[in-house]
């Protein structure tokens, strides 16, 4: 692979400082492969905003800055006021960036007290005392968790498409988008091409592209579990299918919602209440305790239930009663019963946490199952040895 150069935006006003940043970061390897960091350092943070929206920055480096009026009051004794806004410069340095474009930031300063409570897997504190050789650490500690590789990845993959979606389509066919008032039209194209490239044979070429080496996240008609969620959920509105979290008759776990979507629709709801399945740990259920038991060498019997509660694919009256949900980040392997339901009135459901929602077609399927389970209809066995008696003659 060639080459990768990370672009490392360093903020500071003391120049000084900001010159012997750039000579010890700038041609540094990081990352497992001879990756190097490039380094820009910028006095000012309002210009450093501007230089983010005009170019790729892969991380951010930066000082806890008061900016020139602050320091002039600093100079004359620091005031109530005056500390407030040292307390504060962090939290509004952070705002700023958040607004623009994510980016994940490193402070480096020798206020780090006024921003330690805001580390995070995102935002990282080196104490300027420790020195230039702790800085490069904490950067290395940064690109070792895949954080700035997995961001780039994503938004080249973005870029790729619209790219090559602008030069090769919209170009040649402009004409017929300009005679047209509705330029939804163009964005509605260009959305689906770009939901279309992250899924399917996208989503296996952007997790190479973020470092995965197995080439199997999908394959032919088998998918990674994580397929299956939209992670948090992306409509506001609560939809069929949406997995949630908390106490619900004193019983606390995983809850996932039947009622029908058209039922939830803010602004003309429907439902009063809210018809949820209980959702156990797989863990409970005798297929997997089965199995478990039996390890290393369960019977091809006891692996084959397991495998059937897994791939959902049990069919007919009281073996549809459950329904599969794989875990996934931090979503635990669940089974939905549909023999447990409970209905919570609607200004109830405020408590519980809206973890997930099944995608398509994950939900529809679920839903379907539901609606086999509760609509099955009894008959009495047909007496089939008259009909091969009768066939017979």
């Amino acid at each position: 692979m060639a080459r990768v150069e990370w672009q490392l935006l360093f903020v500071d006003d003391d120049t000084c400082v900001g010159r012997q940043v750039k000579e010890y970061l700038d041609g540094q390897v990081v990352g497992n492969s001879d990756d190097v960091l490039r380094v820009q350092t910028i006095s000012d943070f309002d210009s450093a905003l501007s230089e983010m929206e005009a170019r790729r920055i892969d991380l951010l480096i930066l000082d806890v800055r008061l900016g020139p009026h602050d320091q002039d009051q600093l100079q004359g004794g620091m005031t109530k006021d005056v500390a407030n806004i040292a307390e504060e410069a962090g939290i509004r340095i952070i705002e700023a960036v958040r607004v623009r474009r994510f980016v994940p930031v490193v402070f480096y300063t020798g206020l780090d007290y006024k921003v330690r409570d805001m580390k995070s897997p995102v935002v990282w504190v080196v104490e300027k005392t420790r020195g230039l050789e702790e800085l490069l650490r904490t950067i290395r500690e940064v690109f070792d968790t895949a954080l700035l590789q997995t961001n780039r990845a994503l938004v080249q993959h973005l870029e790729n498409v619209q790219r090559d979606y602008m030069w090769d389509f919209v170009a040649e066919h402009w004409n017929s988008f300009a005679e047209g008032a509705d330029r939804r039209e163009l964005a509605y194209l260009l959305a689906k091409r770009l939901a279309v490239s992250l899924s399917g044979s996208g989503i296996q070429q952007l997790a190479q592209n973020m470092g995965d080496t197995t080439g199997e996240f999908t394959s032919g008609e088998r998918v990674h579990p994580m397929y299956c969620y939209l992670l948090p959920p992306v409509e506001s509105t609560p939809l069929a299918g949406d997995l949630y979290h908390g106490t619900i008759g004193g019983e606390v776990g995983y809850w996932i919602l039947i009622t029908p979507s058209c039922d939830m629709v803010s602004g003309r709801e429907k439902a009063d209440f809210m018809l949820f399945s209980r959702c156990l740990p797989l863990a409970e259920q005798s297929e997997f305790r089965d199995w478990k038991a039996n390890l290393p060498e369960p019977s091809k019997a006891i692996s084959g239930k397991l495998k059937s509660l897994l791939r959902n694919n049990r069919q007919g009256g009281q073996s549809e009663r459950f329904y599969f949900l794989p875990g996934a980040l931090t979503l635990p392997d669940l089974v939905a019963d549909f023999q447990r339901l409970v209905a919570l009135p609607r200004n109830e459901s405020t408590d519980l946490e809206r973890k997930a929602s099944l995608d398509s077609p994950f939900a529809e399927a679920f839903l379907a199952r539901f609606s086999r389970y509760f609509g099955r209809l009894g008959t009495p066995d047909l007496d089939v040895d008259s009909v091969i008696s009768r066939l017979n003659h």
